[in-house]
Parts: structure tokens; C-alpha cells; sequence
């Protein structure tokens, strides 16, 4: 939906940041980590920009940096063309009511001392927006948004008296009432089981209708990613392996690292005969050069010479579908199914 466009809504370049780990007991420890390392991105207005990757892979340090949390050590951040990265004072906070982010766990994002009524409003008051009769009618209107229906017999419940799915809602309730423009989603129904998971993705998807806004979706999953999501960028140890179409990226997945992602989900109906791609290896390589490719002691089809030494970098393969590989593979591998095949969660 978003390829064509020329201006990206937000767009990062080579954004770098890494953390130092502490020292332990025994002395060890105290070592940079990089979680991500020149990443660049665009994403569009009004499309949902997946990103994906296992536990550790950065996903979650970008939508960090998007919404200010923390600042990269080096790189660009810009939003509508602005840089983020410098905003202070009123321009910060004139950002902040734009730029939302739900976090993954709605038992710690939501002060347990404050009833659903204080969450939701909060932000209208930081911002000073409205009165308290409007603001009431707004968390209202959250609120029934956010699936909390009819809002009554919530807004005076604390937490702890909330389901789960109940406690995520809220705060997805509090990201709307600001009617924010930008969006980040950070593997929000990572700790709901898949029922209650579509209802969540359905209410995002109506986000991005009634708002106008843009989201960018963190998950582990690359069925979830393909049910939500328009573009799909896949990343590993803080490098952006594989950016593409959803249909592009599931269908016909170029890099060993996506392939691998695919092939740990479970797949149900017409699979054909379930081949698999098998660009995991069993056993990691032991020693790997600093500046190998990132995915090199995982990857069974890689060039011991070129991946063992250098890092590649994203190049386009087909129209708007880049690979970060020396070798692509670009035959699909047999048996993996067609339209009727199906991904789970």
C-alpha cells in the first residue's frame, strides 16, 4: 500500500545503540552489547509496519528510541521530516501527544494504585486537554474503542481486578484518548492466549482507521505479523536481515534467518508434503570473526569464505523486497505450501 510513496511518515538511518552489561560477583561481565547497528527504516503513513525477530534481536530497543525512551548514540530519527532526536521543551511534548506506545506487559505498564478512570485520563491532563466533562466523555469513547464496553463498569475497577485482555485494552485505551498519529506496538498480546490476540489485532486495525494513524507492530511472530501488518521488516542481533511485503516476506522468504522463523511456526491445512527450508544449523559455529555476517554461526547455507568475513548489506531483489545476504537462495522450497496453507501462532 505504502511502496509507491517517495516521503516516509517516519523514517530512521542508521540509528546505532548498544548497552554495557554489569560486572558480576566474580568479576565478569561489563561488556558492550550492540542492540542495533545501523538501522535504517521507512514506514508510511497509514500502513502497519511489522517488525520481527526472537527475544534479544533489538525489536523492542527501536520502539524505544521512536517514542524517546532512550536516544541512539548515533543516527537519525525523523518524524514529518522533523528530527526527534533533538526536540526539547514544548516540541517534545507536542510530540508526545503524536507518538503512543503500548507496552508488552499490561501488568507492569499500569500503576496498580491508580482506578482505569485515572489511567486513561492521565494523558489529558498532562497535556491539558479539555475540561473534566470532556475528558470523562473521552475516556469513554477510548474505552468503548478499546473493546471495554459499556465503560461504566470499568472505569472505577483498579488492575488488579481485570482479566488480562481487560488490563491490555486499558492500555490501549490510554494510547488513543490522545488521538495520536503514530503508533508503536510492542508485542502486545504476547501474554494472551489467540482468541482474545484477534480481538486485540482487530482493535489496532480499527485504530488505524478511526484515528488516521500509523503503527508500528514489534512480535516475535511472523504469522501475527502477516495477519496485521503491511510491510514486514525482519531483524536479528540488532541488522535488519529481510524487509518486504507481508504476503512478500511469508510466501517467498529470501534470507536463512527468515526461512528459520518460518519454519519454527506450526503450519495447518493443504501444506503440501510439509518440506521445510532447513537454513538452521544444529550446532552453532564456535569461533566467528567481529565482522562475519550476524546470522553466519546459525546458518547452514552460508559461504564459508564471504559470510565468514564480512557483513552483507540490504540490497533490492525483487521491487521493494531487500535481502541482506551474499547468496540468496531465491527458489522457494518444495512443498511449502500454498494459498491454502496456513501459519499459527
Amino acid at each position: 500500500m505504502a511502496e509507491g510513496r517517495h516521503n516516509p511518515l517516519l523514517e530512521l538511518r542508521d540509528i546505532r545503540k548498544t548497552y554495557r552489561t554489569r560486572r558480576s560477583l566474580f568479576g565478569s561481565g561489563g561488556r558492550e552489547v550492540v542492540a542495533l547497528n545501523s538501522v535504517s527504516l521507512e514506514i508510511y503513513h497509514g500502513e502497519i509496519f511489522g517488525l520481527v525477530g526472537e527475544s534479544g534481536s533489538g525489536k523492542t530497543t527501536v520502539g524505544r528510541l521512536i517514542v524517546r525512551l532512550e536516544d541512539p548514540e548515533q543516527g537519525s530519527i525523523r518524524l514529518e521530516g522533523v528530527e526527534v532526536t533533538k526536540l526539547r521543551g514544548k516540541a517534545l511534548r507536542d510530540f508526545r501527544r503524536k507518538v503512543q506506545m503500548i507496552f508488552q506487559d499490561p501488568y507492569q505498564s499500569l500503576n496498580p494504585q491508580l482506578s482505569v478512570f485515572d489511567t486513561v485520563s492521565e494523558p489529558l491532563t498532562v497535556h491539558r486537554i479539555g475540561n473534566s466533562s470532556q475528558r470523562e466523555e473521552q475516556v469513554r469513547k477510548a474505552l468503548t474503542a478499546a473493546g471495554l464496553s459499556p465503560p461504566e463498569d470499568y472505569v472505577f475497577r483498579y488492575p488488579h481486578q481485570l482479566s488480562g485482555g481487560q488490563r491490555q485494552r486499558v492500555a490501549i485505551a490510554r494510547a488513543m484518548v490522545l488521538k495520536p498519529s503514530f503508533i508503536v506496538a510492542d508485542e502486545p498480546t504476547s501474554m494472551l492466549d489467540a482468541s482474545i490476540s484477534a480481538q486485540i489485532f482487530n482493535i489496532l486495525i480499527e485504530m488505524r482507521e478511526k484515528l488516521d494513524a500509523t503503527l508500528l507492530f514489534i512480535t516475535h511472530s511472523l504469522a501475527a505479523a502477516r495477519y496485521l501488518c503491511d510491510r514486514i521488516a525482519v531483524i536479528y542481533k540488532g541488522n535488519l536481515m529481510e524487509i518486504g511485503s507481508a504476503d512478500e516476506i511469508i510466501q517467498n522468504p529470501i534470507h536463512p534467518y527468515t526461512r528459520a522463523l518460518l519454519d519454527a511456526l506450526p503450519r495447518f491445512g493443504d501444506c503440501g508434503e510439509m518440506k521445510y527450508y532447513g537454513t538452521l544449523l544444529g550446532r552453532e559455529r564456535e569461533y566467528v570473526e567481529p565482522s562475519a555476517c550476524p546470522f553466519f554461526p546459525r546458518c547452514r547455507p552460508a559461504d564459508e569464505t564471504k559470510c565468514s568475513r564480512d557483513k552483507p548489506l540490504l540490497k533490492e531483489i525483487f521491487p521493494s523486497h531487500f535481502v541482506a545476504c551474499f547468496e540468496p537462495d531465491l527458489k522457494q522450497a518444495e512443498g511449502s505450501g500454498g494459498d491454502t496453507c496456513f501459519y499459527g501462532t
